[in-house]
Parts: C-alpha cells; structure tokens; sequence
C-alpha cells in the first residue's frame, strides 16, 4: 500500500515563524518521498546522511531560505521541521510512504496512527521511572492535553483496489462513506471536514479465503537487481479446529497507571475471557506488573476449576497504578521453561508505552527459548512497533484492541489461532548465499494471518518452493516466478508524487526489501557494544537507506528552496499541544510529552491526502501454484 500526507501549516501570528511537529506513522512505512508546496512552487527533497541533512537544514535556515527536514525518531516516530514561514503564509508538506499490509483474523487491516502515546522511562539504578527522557534518549518529546475536537484537524481519502469481491469493509473507530467504483475498488472517505485524533484510524476488508495455505509471488528488477515477495496466506480455521495440542499459556497484564481507565477495563475483559477458553490438558500462570512484577502461582497450574476462579478473581479486583517496569515481568514469563511436552505460549497484555525497548528484545533474544510470545495491545494509541517487533522476535503475533466492544470477538480470534497453529517450522528452498532474504528466521504461520518474505537476487529464481509442518502433515507449495509479470522501475524517474493514483498506487518491492534489511541491520546495531561493528552497521544502514532513497535512523530527507525570504533570519517558536490517546487523563499518563513546537498563533492542519491500495492485489493475484499435502 501507498500512503500520501499532506501536512498544511499556517501563520496567523505576526512574525516569521520555525515549527517542529512530531507524528507517529506505521512501524513498517518505508518512507521516500517529500517535498515542500508553496503556492504553485514545489521544492524537492533530497535523501542525505542525518547529520549532513541536518546541517543543510540550518544552513538554509539562517540564510533565511524556506526549508524543511523530515526526520525518524524512532521507527514509529517522526517530525517534520520547517523554516521561514512568512506571517499569514500556508506552506503544505507533503510525503509518502509505502507498507505491507497486515492479514490477520482472515482479513487485511490498514491501521493509520493519529497521536503519540507518552514513552514511560525506567530507571536502572533505583527502578523507580522518571517522565523525564535520559541523556541517551533520541526521540523528541510532546507534550499532551485533554481532548479538543478543533486541534491538529485530519481527514482521510482512500482508494482501495482489494483484487477480489469482498466480504466486510469497515472502520470501526470512526465513521466512513464508502462508494463502490467496481467490482473489486472503492473510494473512501472519512465522514465530515475532521475526524477524531486521539485514537489510530483502521480500516479492515475481508476477502474470500480457500481451505488450504495459498503461495503468491511478485518480481521486480531495477538496476540490474531483482527483488521478490513472497506472500504465504493461511488455510481456513475448520481443518486446525480438529487438532487440539497441549500448552503452558503464561499470561502477563499491565497494570502500570498508564493502562488506566479504559485500557485496564479492556485489559481485564480480554484475559477474563482468555481464562475461559483453557482446555482441561492445559496449563497456565499470570505474570502482573507495573513499578514490580509478581506471579499469581510460584509454578504453572493445571487448568483446574479452582485454578482459573482464583486468578479470575485476582483479574477482578486488580487496578492500575505505577509505573511500567516491563523488564521484570518478561523475566518471570520467560523462566521457569520446563521440558514438558507442551506448546508453550506467552500473551503479554499492554499499551507497550515504554522508552527501553532494545532491552526488552535483547531480553526476548537471549531468554526465549521454545515459547512463543503474543502481544495485545491495548487502548487507543499502543506502542505498535515495541509490540509488532516483540511479538516477531518471539515467533508469536500482534493483537490489537482499541474498544471494549472488541475484545470478545478479538480474544476469541487470538486464542483460536494460539490454539491451532497452522504452519510451523517453515523453510525455504532458495540458496542464501546467493539470495539476501528477510527476515532471516521465518516466523510460525497461525491460522488467520499471512507472512511475507522478500529477497533480493540476480536473476530472479524460477521457482520457490516453501516447506512447513501442517498439523500432522508436510505442507509444500512451489510457484514459479517466470511466469509472473516483471516489472521495472527507474529510480531515478521515480513519479509517485503525482496524483495518479495508478501510477502513485505502484509498490516498490526494492524499498519494501530494503525497510526489512535496514530493520535487520538495526537490530544487530542495538544488540552490540562494541563500537567497530556499530560503526560498520551504521555505515550499511546509511549506505541502504541512501541507495534506495529512504528515511532512517541514520538518514534524512531535506528540501531547500534556493532564494532567501527572510533577511533578517529572525524566527519565532512555541510549543503546541496535542490530544491524549482515547481514554486517557492527565493523571493516569503520568508523564510529560511535548508532541509539537510552532510559532504563536499557528494553525496546524493535517491531511492524509490519499491512501492507495496494491498489496491486497500482490497477495491474492498467484493462487496457481502447486501444492501437495504429505500424509
């Protein structure tokens, strides 16, 4: 999918201003193009190394040229900066991006984030968190206040091309008009002038799916390189509910003071249900945590009558308060590993609101052992990367709840794929010495959701073949990548800015291969001390990122007009505030965050301008592929 945003500022103070806005964007959006529209001017950015990109930026800055620099924080966070805005002048910032959309639950989600929920930093020496950042800490704060309907105003238009007649499209936290233009496209609008942005926005459709795992394959040369996905979707639920395969399910639920209010409601409806559907061959413990962690069981119980009203009863009484030390809590879940022969599951409930993310997966990394970790995040803005990237690392998947009025149907969803995984211990038939393929580890494939490999490789291989344990069975499908279509993109000639939406809709499978390889590059950056490999890491993920012209850690994209406008240099700054996640008060927060910087008297608009749809097309166009199952 290709995403476009339009961000429209305008002065209305009496000075030349400078602004700062911090945003949160998908934890997969590979981001490569932005520019600057002043009038009918526009202003081209251009992909340099951060340091050098922020150099260019001040530069222009004090010459008093217009400017701006999209930056990434961190891998859900960005801001955008922008210099020498006349008084009573509009200035638009537009990008794009492009993703993978998520299947899960049999059916695609395209979740479009709308607010920043405060990072809560733990303390290492005392172990009493701070909402303060540490000295380490990268990432810009923001700063928060109670809903208004009239800040940071957001409207959505979306063109869905989803390959096949659908079976459900919705939105279901917030209101949409949906017009059929075909069989198989639409055109969706968000329903008014603004929409709520104190919670994400997610759009769903459902497609038809087959009683066995379909195998799709898509190539693209550029440059001489080929890149390929491959996308593995799920047979349907009936066949897996046959097989019932005993586990030790360690459940483990924040009770931190940012879970307050409608977070912990929804927290403690979702396990209280998840207790219900333990089978007798079952075992299981709860793991609590916010300031300390604690379990309800020094050892994993039976899944007895007794056992479960205990812990239902300890769910019920539970509030939330503290701080969110999570380090403890994956301790005591990921100990105490036993060679029983059990499918061992972890299904860790939180908004994920933490700083110290790199410790929790160098944790994950060192103590996962054979148990497979499931996140649930919970409320209206969780912390989607920590919790998509945990839940990758622990072979497990990510579940999100974000309305009370979900959390039957989606715990029921979660726990019928933990119950029955569909395809376990997968590999693939290629030669990685001479194929880059990510990620490296291919995860378990559960009932209702797909995975997705990319790999890079000249010529492309003929044929792919993908093996996997399928309940009691071998799976095998093989596909051949010859007799798909081959398509090539010049990128130096690279027009998705445009709005054509067929031309601004095309998916780039050399940036989507580069995303994940920077991801992999940056988890081996976060895992190491040692400074001549971190030097030699960062080195790749610039070297990555500029090649394949994308926003990273380590790069930027800047846009210089290139005649000054203010000459005396002179620029004015405020802070502005920004909406709570849903559900939220000032007092469960508990933290400071700073979310946006701008002159007095700005107006800060924002417009998602068009979303364009081409994965589900990618994941559904390559049914004819041989597939044999193995008794």
């Amino acid at each position: 999918a290709r995403t476009r945003v339009s961000q429209s500022f305008k002065n209305t103070g009496a000075f030349w201003a400078e602004g700062v806005y911090v945003f949160p964007l998908p934890e997969k959006a590979a981001v490569d193009q932005f520019r600057l529209k002043i009038g009918e001017r526009i202003i081209e950015s251009r992909v340099e190394e951060r340091q050098a990109a922020r150099a260019s930026y001040r530069r222009a800055r004090a010459a008093g040229k217009k400017t701006s620099l999209l930056e990434q924080q961190r891998p859900n966070v960005f801001t955008t900066s922008l210099a020498n805005i006349a008084p009573g002048e509009n200035i638009t910032v537009e990008f794009s991006y492009q993703q993978r959309l998520d299947y899960k639950d049999q059916q695609y989600r395209l979740r479009f984030p709308l607010v920043v929920g405060p990072r809560y930093h733990p303390s290492a020496q005392t172990g009493h968190g701070t909402d303060r950042p540490s000295q380490n800490d990268t990432s810009v704060q923001t700063e928060t206040d109670e809903i208004d309907m009239n800040r940071n105003p957001t409207r959505i238009h979306i063109l869905l091309d989803a390959g096949v007649s659908l079976a459900a499209l919705e939105s279901r936290y917030h209101k949409i008009d949906i017009r059929q233009t075909s069989e198989t496209r639409y055109s969706i609008a968000t329903v008014g002038n603004r929409i709520r942005t104190d919670r994400d926005f997610e759009l769903i459709w459902k497609p038809l799916t087959g009683d066995q795992p379909h195998l799709g394959a898509v190539t693209q040369t550029l440059n001489g390189e080929s890149y390929t996905m491959l996308t593995l979707l799920p047979p349907d639920l009936s066949y897996l509910q046959q097989q019932v395969r005993a586990r030790e399910v360690i459940f483990v639920l924040d009770i931190s003071g940012s879970m307050g209010g409608a977070s912990i409601r929804q927290a403690k409806a979702a396990l209280l249900k998840a207790l219900e559907r333990l089978n007798s061959v079952d075992r299981f413990n709860l793991v609590w945590f916010n300031d300390k962690a604690g379990r309800i069981f020094p050892h994993s119980q039976p899944a007895k009558k007794h056992f479960i009203e205990f812990a239902r009863q300890f769910v019920r009484r539970i509030e939330a308060s503290g701080g969110t030390e999570m380090l403890p809590a994956m301790e005591l879940a990921l100990s105490q590993q036993q060679p029983y022969e059990r499918f061992r599951q972890v299904v860790f409930l939180t908004d994920g609101n933490i700083s110290n993310e790199t410790e929790l997966f160098r944790l994950i990394d060192a103590q996962l052992g054979e148990s497979r970790l499931f996140t649930v995040g919970i409320g209206a803005a969780p912390n989607a990367y920590f919790m998509r990237k945990a839940a990758g690392k622990g072979r497990g998947s990510f579940t999100y709840i974000g309305d009370i009025n979900e959390v039957e149907e989606k715990t029921r969803a979660l726990f019928e794929k933990l119950e029955h995984p569909a395809l376990v211990n997968i590999s693939l038939d290629l030669d990685r010495q001479r194929y880059e393929i990510f990620p490296e580890n291919i995860p378990d494939l559960y009932a209702g959701e797909s995975a997705t490999i990319v790999l890079k490789g000249s010529p492309p291989p003929a044929q792919v073949t993908i093996t996997g344990d399928y309940g009691h069975s071998e799976w095998r499908s093989s596909v051949t990548i010859e007799s798909q279509k081959i398509e090539t993109r010049d990128a130096n000639n690279d027009d998705t800015g445009n709005n054509d939406a067929e031309t601004a809709s095309k998916v780039s499978l050399d940036q989507l291969w580069a995303k994940e390889k920077i991801e992999a590059l940056m988890t081996q950056y976060q895992q190491t001390s040692h400074e001549p490999v971190r030097l030699r890491l960062k080195q790749a993920v610039t070297d990555t990122a500029i090649r394949h012209h994308l926003v990273s850690r380590f790069t930027s994209l800047v846009a210089v007009d290139v005649t000054p406008v203010n000459a005396n240099g002179l620029l004015y700054r405020q802070k502005m505030k920004n909406n709570l996640p849903h559900g939220w008060s000032q007092a469960s927060g508990g933290q400071t965050i700073m979310l946006a910087q701008t002159a007095a008297g700005w107006r800060l608009h924002l417009l998602m301008a068009a979303v364009f749809f081409t994965g589900a097309c990618l994941l559904h166009g390559w049914r004819r592929s041989r597939t044999s199952i193995q008794a």
